[in-house]
């Protein structure tokens, strides 16, 4: 997806420049909030860098213009792209039941598989029952890491019975 970003660059000579401007530019920036982003490039070491903690609004240009100069004031869009994540929603635990025979969770490293012991199921919000696995540096795993991040489950003897999301066993995520 792309969007479009609204930038202001407001470029100084020197380090010491910006250092004895900088209370002035804050109150000027602090007048006018508005979408852009706000960068401020020192030319005499060639480094910029953005005040995140101001924006302002390219209607009042003329504010920072008539303090810096027209030379020293760039207003700019830009395109960039954006990734969106897809988004991995979590449902409710109602009930916890005991698991009462061996099943394991498995996860598929790029070297090696990963097996941990399932202790119990979690009967959801969402009616779907994920079984809660034993890691042994982080405890009882999340929910989120049960729905998710497992690649399969199977029993004691290898046979696989569940992999979530409808992957195939033998398919890396």
């Amino acid at each position: 997806m792309k969007k479009y970003v609204k930038e202001i660059w407001v470029k100084f000579d020197s380090r010491d420049n910006y250092s004895g401007n900088e209370e002035k530019l804050f109150q000027i920036l602090d007048k006018a909030p508005g979408d852009c982003i706000v960068k401020v490039y020192d030319a005499n070491a060639r480094e910029c860098k953005t005040l995140s903690g101001h924006s302002f609004d390219d209607k009042q240009l003329s504010l920072l213009t008539d303090f810096m100069g027209e030379e020293n004031v760039k207003y700019q869009e830009r395109q960039i792209e954006v990734q969106q994540r897809k988004e991995r929603k979590v449902p409710d635990i109602v009930q916890l039941i005991p698991c009462n025979h061996d099943l394991y969770a498995v996860f598929n490293d790029e070297n090696e598989k990963y097996k941990y012991k399932v202790l119990m199921y979690a009967l959801c919000s969402d009616g779907q029952i994920y079984p809660l696995h034993f890691d042994s540096w982080f405890g009882i795993s999340l929910l989120s890491e049960a729905v998710y991040d497992v690649d399969e489950y199977e029993l004691e003897g290898g046979e696989v019975v569940y992999s979530p999301e409808g992957r195939k066993p033998d398919e890396q995520r």
